[in-house]
């Protein structure tokens, strides 16, 4: 069964439990005045009876007022009246009683019974003759009289029922056609692109705010991303095959040189062995970068509570160690920061290790630590504003960078950490240099971690 379909009959079942429960109660009220009417006829024709039958008796000279009963009718309502009730008198409905002669008596207050007679049912009320000393007048009215109005009553009530039941099923189907065609095009959408693999489809359905246009709205931003993530990564594979292309083939030249001249009797096979390294290098950091930067953007990282000065420091202490000739200032103040501290540990590394790599012989590199912010300045000759939008893209290199080593990751890196650790990176620049800033959030410890040191 479709949701349009399970929509109408769920809207149908409930409109059926509402309309048949409001129908019962209205049936019930009904039968219930109808009987309250009846009775009231009943007491309504025993307090007429008596000048009724006073009429009937002059015009009937034969008859004495003292017989046994009068029977009369009154609109349809049968009309007994006993002049002299006695015990044991044979009635309609049987003998009189005890009880009957105490209500003539005005002993016994009037009363209302069922009475069944030749397999019929009465409604039977039974009171003093009011005008006659101990007279009894009982009036009675078949208890079926109303079943005919109780049937049409049922049936247009059961009709009502069945109608509204039916409207609303038709009504819900197409209030459901129209509400869930948006989901019935997200379908479509999802299937399209399932059949397909075209990231480019969008339903565009904005026109209200519902939860169905949030959903379009989601769907869609989905489907850009992944076009967008599918984009990224096939350039990501003609980067990198470009990239890996040139360093695997020089090391290749260099071993076919190797194998085709004297071997390593060659004067220069020293020379060629230190290049082929070298190019072997460049393809291990190149391939580690890579990895690294997949993830630092795809993988949520692990994040702990560290001291940002103590990393940077760390950091700086290593390059010191691999690049004696750099000149590296630092002013480290302590603060706390949650993050991954291997990413923002490999992210420090690279801006460090790109302002030494810019930063002319003799000047220094300066790196301040405060606030939960990581500054790296260098003195080389600034990003020009052709250059500034891609520098933090991968693989992209500025022309005056490309005789220098490297493959375009080390700021793509720094980008990718920043965006996992819910942080930024910005840089500032100008003719005389550029600071770079990689900025988390700082914890409210920092000050106590201040104050302590």
């Amino acid at each position: 069964m479709t949701l349009r379909n399970r929509v109408a009959v769920a809207s149908a079942a409930g409109v059926l439990v509402v309309v048949a429960a409001v129908s019962s109660v209205l049936y019930i009220f009904y039968a219930a005045s109808l009987r309250s009417r009846v009775d009231a006829t009943l007491v309504n024709a025993a307090q007429q009876a008596t000048g009724i039958a006073g009429n009937v008796i002059k015009q009937d000279a034969a008859r004495s007022p003292s017989s046994n009963d009068i029977q009369i009718t009154v609109g349809g309502v049968e009309v007994q009246l006993f002049p002299s009730p006695a015990a044991g008198l044979p009635t309609q409905f049987g003998p009189l009683g005890g009880r009957d002669v105490a209500v003539a008596g005005q002993e016994q207050p009037a009363y209302l019974s069922n009475v069944r007679d030749a397999g019929q049912q009465y409604r039977v009320y039974t009171a003093a003759w009011l005008g006659e000393s101990g007279g009894l007048v009982r009036t009675s009215r078949p208890a079926g009289a109303d079943d005919g109005a109780l049937r049409e009553a049922a049936l247009l009530l059961a009709g009502l029922t069945i109608a509204a039941t039916g409207i609303t099923y038709g009504a819900a189907r197409l209030a459901a056609g129209r509400i869930l065609a948006p989901i019935a095009k997200l379908t479509a959408a999802a299937e399209h692109v399932t059949r397909t693999r075209d990231l480019t489809a969008r339903l565009g359905l904005s026109a209200t705010s519902d939860e169905v246009a949030r959903l379009a709205s989601s769907f869609d931003t989905m489907l850009a991303a992944l076009h967008d993530s599918l984009s990224a990564q096939r350039q990501l594979v003609a980067d990198a095959s470009h990239e890996l292309r040139t360093p695997l083939t020089s090391l290749t030249t260099n071993l076919d040189l190797l194998e085709d001249g004297a071997g390593l009797a060659d004067p220069q096979a020293p020379a060629l062995v230190r290049a082929a390294r070298e190019q072997a290098g460049e393809l291990d950091q190149l391939i580690t970068d890579l990895l690294d930067l997949a993830r630092y953007r795809e993988s949520a990282p692990h994040r702990e509570t560290v001291r940002l000065d103590l990393l940077t420091g760390e950091a700086v202490r290593r390059l010191r160690q691999l690049m004696p000739q750099a000149v590296i200032v630092t002013q480290l103040d302590p603060c706390l920061v949650n993050v991954d501290p291997a990413a923002v540990d490999h992210a420090v590394s690279n801006l460090v290790g790109n302002a030494v790599k810019w930063t002319p012989p003799g000047a220094a590199v300066e790196v301040t630590v405060a606030d939960g912010r990581v500054s790296v300045t260098d003195h080389g000759p600034g990003i020009t504003d052709a250059d500034l939008p891609r520098i933090f893209e991968r693989f992209y290199r500025a022309p005056a960078a490309r005789g220098m080593p490297g493959a375009g990751l080390g700021l793509a890196i720094v980008g990718g950490v920043a965006q996992a650790n819910n942080g930024t990176v910005d840089v500032r620049t100008g003719p005389h240099g550029s600071t770079f800033t990689l900025a988390f959030a700082a914890l409210p410890s920092s000050a106590e971690v201040t104050a302590a040191d």
